[in-house]
């Protein structure tokens, strides 16, 4: 509530800290408890402000703090958030060196879950071929299902849907639908 001013007045710093007392006190919770959503999602608003840092605070911008905070989130609990997150610094080299493979995987692990943002940009780095094989039907596969999960305010996601259908071929299209009907019936790739 404090992070978002949900009810209350906007609080970043406080919200930092109700969040720290969670990661703290929770850090070794099992993943499946009911409360794992709340701790990992802790360590996840932690690496956020970790990430941007606090206006006039003691929360300095720290990437490498950041990423510890992803990674946990992402490996111990699974957070698909968190692997986003952690793809993100991966693809920016933002407190890490840049590895456009470690990035595809976190990115693929969160996009299976149905984050959205991993898929549209998971899709877009497959379509394209940045820094990956490109997979072009795939790619499309998962553009597609990111833009139909995308807010209205994912206007990026929609952009590089419709790019990429613009540029795919009858080929790609026909895959691609092939690739989505047989990921709804359960079926992976």
């Amino acid at each position: 509530m404090f992070a978002d001013g949900d009810g209350v007045k906007q609080d970043e710093l406080r919200a930092f800290e109700y969040f720290r007392e969670v990661a703290d006190a929770h850090a070794e919770d099992s993943p499946g408890t009911r409360l794992s959503y709340i701790v990992s999602n802790s360590f996840v608003s932690l690496g956020n402000f970790y990430l941007e840092g606090i206006p006039n605070s003691q929360v300095k911008p720290d990437a490498d703090r950041a990423r510890e905070m992803f990674a946990y989130a992402a490996s111990y609990f699974g957070d698909r958030d968190a692997q986003f997150h952690l793809a993100r610094l991966y693809i920016d080299g933002n407190g890490v060196s840049r590895d456009a493979r470690i990035a595809a995987r976190w990115l693929n692990l969160a996009a299976d879950k149905g984050q959205h943002e991993a898929q549209a940009v998971l899709g877009d780095m497959l379509f394209n071929g940045n820094e990956v094989p490109r997979r072009a039907a795939l790619g499309l596969m998962w553009l597609t299902l990111a833009r139909d999960s995308a807010t209205p305010q994912d206007t990026w996601i929609v952009k590089l849907y419709d790019t990429a259908a613009k540029q795919a071929t009858d080929d790609d299209r026909a895959r691609a639908l092939e690739l989505l009907e047989r990921r709804l019936k359960g079926d992976r790739e």
